[in-house]
């Protein structure tokens, strides 16, 4: 299954998070894919707009801060 992570342009937070999800991949076969909340028309989206970046997994959702720890338990 593909991950979500729900951010935005310009998000400096999203950018940190991209930076852990890059550093899990390098560990694990971890798939995912940007969705950017601007473009993005979901309820669900606008009710996680003040609280970007959001990694939405089969089983977890995690709101940042989240390390690589926290993304690997994820699996």
């Amino acid at each position: 299954m593909i991950w979500q992570l729900y951010g935005t342009v310009g998000c400096h937070l999203c950018e940190l998070a991209i930076a852990e999800l890059t550093k899990a991949q390098k560990i694990a076969d971890i798939t995912w894919e940007y969705v950017d909340i601007a473009t993005f028309d979901n309820p669900l989206t606008h009710a996680w707009s003040d609280k970007i970046p959001v990694l939405v997994t089969q089983n977890h959702t995690l709101f940042y801060p989240f390390s690589v720890m926290d993304i690997l338990a994820c699996l």
